[in-house]
């Protein structure tokens, strides 16, 4: 999927509403009424490490410090100061192929899962936001999560067609993309019931993973317009409000 399958006549209006300006004015928006309508909730929730707005960063630190996780793993850093170095856990590494994003390791993630023997209590993937690459790296996640371990992501809940567009780059601009991430995810719903899986209705979509039971999903090679229709099931959305409610007792390979 390219930009193009947004609709040309849409493509000026969505460059624009992901300008700068609007985007700050759209995040000024949000704090104010709890809710930006493309990356969900914006509201302060009470954490286990404290009281924050909900974000990615504070979902991940809520884990580490409700399961005393310890082993950290990042795929797809790109700076280490927008996240990695936020992450409240004794070791954390890093893994991106772009020499300057700080990471630990400048691999790919399938170079790095190749040659590592590392477990990691949690892993948390953004990095090449192609579905393909997403379904490899939660598979390949999955074979060197501890037990008791979780899996995150970024970018499961695209709001619209231009989000989800295969090329991050649009007309020498980079407006918000989350790609076709979401499509691994989809995969995992489809054809994995050994698993739990739910997308936290903020920050664009927070994905979660780990060893459980589900009720998979009929649907393969799943298109925008699958996600457009169905997107709670598909994803089997849930608030931070549920989350907290889910997730804040040590993880149990039981939670449902």
């Amino acid at each position: 999927m390219d930009w193009e399958e947004a609709g040309r006549p849409n493509k000026a209006m969505w460059l624009l509403a992901e300008s700068k300006p609007v985007r700050r004015v759209r995040k000024a928006i949000g704090r104010v009424l709890g809710v930006d309508p493309f990356t969900g909730d914006t509201r302060f929730y009470q954490f286990a490490h404290g009281r924050h707005r909900a974000t990615r960063i504070q979902l991940v630190n809520h884990m580490i410090a409700v399961n005393s996780y310890s082993r950290y793993l990042e795929i797809g850093v790109r700076s280490s100061e927008a996240m990695l170095e936020e992450i409240h856990c004794k070791n954390r590494l890093g893994v991106d192929p772009d020499p300057n994003a700080s990471a630990d390791v400048c691999k790919t993630s399938d170079e790095f899962f190749l040659s590592n023997n590392q477990q990691f209590d949690i892993v948390f993937i953004d990095g090449n936001h192609t579905g393909d690459q997403v379904r490899r790296d939660i598979e390949n996640s999955l074979g060197c999560l501890a037990p008791g371990g979780v899996i995150m992501l970024h970018d499961m809940n695209p709001p619209t067609r231009f989000h989800a567009r295969g090329s991050y780059k649009v007309d020498g601009k980079y407006p918000a993309w989350n790609g076709t991430s979401w499509k691994g995810y989809a995969w995992a719903r489809a054809n994995r019931p050994d698993l739990t899986m739910y997308v936290v209705d903020t920050d664009w979509g927070v994905g979660l993973i780990h060893p459980g039971r589900q009720e998979t999903i009929d649907l393969h090679e799943p298109t925008y317009s699958d996600l457009s229709k169905n997107r709670g099931k598909l994803l089997n959305i849930i608030s931070v409000g549920d989350f907290l409610n889910k997730y804040s007792n040590p993880f149990r390979f039981d939670h449902d």
